[in-house]
């Protein structure tokens, strides 16, 4: 079966309801980058882990503060990651409702 301009728009809309808010992820970043948070948040919990592991370290600060820099553009591409991951998801789930009827 293929999905239809409806299911498209049905899609896009529990998309938006269920990914995570990149105003959210940037405050994260912002108060609380250097610990990791705003990768927990996005559902990176290993390397949110390795961050907050090397900020406590103190030995480590200095590379997750640069990690913490650089995560100020990627954390874009960390929310789209997982945009697409929930957009297939529920692609998937419709389909499979599709076919069951």
């Amino acid at each position: 079966m293929e999905i239809t301009q409806e299911d498209m728009i049905a899609i896009e809309l529990r998309t938006d309801e269920e990914c995570k808010s990149p105003f959210h992820a940037y405050v994260f970043w912002f108060f609380l980058g250097w610990l990791g948070a705003h990768r927990f948040y996005v559902g990176h919990s290993k390397s949110g882990l390795a961050m907050l592991i090397l900020t406590l370290s103190m030995v480590g600060f200095p590379i997750s503060f640069f990690w913490w820099l650089a995560d100020s553009v990627r954390l874009g591409g960390l929310l789209q990651e997982e945009r697409e991951l929930v957009r297939d998801r529920i692609a998937r789930e419709t389909l499979e409702v599709r076919e069951l009827y």
